[in-house]
């Protein structure tokens, strides 16, 4: 089953479309904005993996290597790479709380001096 890929020109989003058959028509237009002003993008080939393995890919000590947890920003990669591998965002919730752990790793302007 293929699945079309588009880029919407109007907002700078991708939208996916699977299809049952390559000659099913498609009538592309972007998922986010509506827009029909889209062009066909070179799709990647995805393979789809089951939970077990997606679990087991994220154990595997390779990921870890770069991993500084001393360094938020290090941690914030990990977290963002492991929402990616389970198929989804890591939620508002946990990127805002990110978010405001970095605010305050940064240094204020009065700290510099």
């Amino acid at each position: 089953m293929p699945i079309y890929e588009y880029y919407c020109e109007a907002c700078k989003g991708l939208s996916s479309f699977l299809l049952l058959r390559t000659t099913e028509p498609v009538e592309p237009y972007c998922k986010g904005c509506g827009s029909k002003e889209v062009k066909r993008m070179l799709s990647r080939v995805t393979v789809l993996k089951s939970e077990e393995k997606r679990m087991e890919s994220m154990l595997d000590p390779s990921k870890f290597s770069d991993l500084d947890e001393n360094d938020p920003r290090s941690v914030e990669r990990l977290m963002k790479r492991m929402g990616r591998e389970l198929g989804g965002e890591l939620g508002e919730g946990l990127e805002k709380s990110m978010e405001e752990a970095l605010d305050k790793q940064q240094p204020t302007a009065s700290e510099d001096v």
